[in-house]
């Protein structure tokens, strides 16, 4: 991965992330140095971190890029930049449409495996009642198997269009096929 360097005020850094203002002080390498390493996360997200740290927004491009964000600010305890990034990938996702959705990349239950492995505990609970919404077009993908029992309990206990409403539906169009066959047409 090609790093690059990428300059910041370090009073800017200390006031906005307390991991950061831990790293600067005491008898920390980053203490010393004027450059530090950062490891786990992209230049991109990390990028977007730094945006963050001095503009207190965030506006990431894509679902993907909001997770990135979500692992960084994680990974610096910036609680609120992780909870805009969770409302970020929930707002990008409920914009996409069934047709996008079903034919998408992205794959839906390995965000919520980052978004339990990260912390992000709503959005978490928001992907599972997402998945569970939009049940008969996750349920055909393939990852639909990496849920866990627990997770495919809970998916199939919330799952819309339910059971009941799929049997029903599937008589009531037996109904009229059978109505449809059976009438006279008199012309």
């Amino acid at each position: 991965m090609f790093w690059s360097v990428l300059p910041a005020h370090r009073a800017v850094l200390v006031a906005r992330c307390d991991v950061m203002a831990a790293m600067f002080s005491g008898k920390y390498a980053e203490a010393r140095s004027r450059v530090v390493p950062i490891h786990g996360v992209s230049s991109d997200a990390f990028l977007s971190f730094l945006e963050y740290l001095y503009t207190d927004t965030c506006c990431p491009a894509s679902v993907l890029q909001a997770m990135s964000v979500l692992v960084c600010a994680e990974m610096y305890q910036v609680k609120r930049l992780q909870h805009l990034c969770e409302v970020c990938v929930c707002a990008y996702l409920q914009s996409m449409p069934s047709r996008e959705l079903a034919s998408t990349g992205i794959s839906v239950v390995r965000l919520l495996r980052r978004a339990k492995c990260h912390n992000a505990e709503q959005l978490y609970v928001w992907l599972l009642h997402f998945i569970a919404n939009n049940y008969l077009i996750f349920s055909h993908k393939p990852d639909f198997l990496e849920l866990s029992d627990e997770e495919r309990e809970q998916v199939e206990r919330l799952r819309w269009p339910s059971r009941g409403y799929l049997q029903e539906l599937s008589e009531y169009q037996q109904r009229r096929r059978k109505l449809r066959k059976s009438r006279c047409i008199v012309m």
